[in-house]
């Protein structure tokens, strides 16, 4: 009997693992008239970028959860500038079900740009690795990290509890965290400012060749 019961609640866990309920969803935008990229998405849980020579703006998405369909991201184009924001019911807002206290879904966002764009970057609890050539980069992040590689551009990151490293050629760094370590070169050459700032977070900022 007991070998019975451990069977069906093998049984039911593996069938559970499989049917975990998934979306991913591809979206392609003539970026010729995009000069400024501004993304607000609360609930998502990883945005990359990856600045490319490319004449296209590529949004894509994975989704996975109990409430995957239930978060949806909008894009709009005005006045040279795209947006993307998320919309969500309230009750899941951070990624839990007000209603049963469990994680239901989680979104991540890949994007290809162009390069030299402006980019900002605002989210709750997103964590945010970038890479390649920005005009300039603006992350605003509560619970994330930023990790920005082979950079190139200037730089404003904030954050509260997640950590910030950077890997760059070059710039003139400010960096700060209240109560986590830091870690900067002695000297760089470049004339791009990054500055970062953390509550908790520490801060690492890395000269590549």
């Amino acid at each position: 009997m007991n070998s019975l019961r451990i069977g069906i609640a093998v049984a039911f866990l593996m069938f559970g693992v499989v049917a975990i309920a998934q979306k991913d969803t591809r979206q392609s935008i003539d970026a010729q008239a995009v000069e400024r990229l501004v993304i607000h998405t609360d609930e998502v849980f990883r945005i990359s970028l990856h600045a490319e020579k490319t004449s296209q703006i590529s949004i894509n998405t994975h989704s996975e959860g109990e409430y995957f369909d239930n978060i949806l991201l909008q894009s709009e184009l005005a006045n040279g500038t795209l947006q993307l924001v998320t919309e969500y019911p309230e009750r899941l807002a951070g990624g839990f079900d007000k209603l049963s206290a469990h994680k239901v879904f989680s979104l991540e966002i890949d994007l290809v740009i162009p390069e030299n764009l402006e980019v900002e970057i605002r989210s709750n609890i997103a964590s945010v690795i970038a890479d390649g050539s920005f005009l300039s980069l603006f992350a605003d992040l509560n619970q994330g990290y930023c990790k920005l590689q082979n950079f190139a551009g200037s730089a404003v990151v904030n954050t509260f509890r997640g950590n910030i490293e950077v890997e760059t050629t070059g710039g003139i760094v400010e960096a700060s965290s209240r109560h986590g370590q830091v870690e900067i070169p002695d000297f760089m050459t470049g004339r791009n400012p990054l500055k970062l700032t953390s509550i908790d977070g520490n801060i690492r900022v890395v000269k590549t060749k």
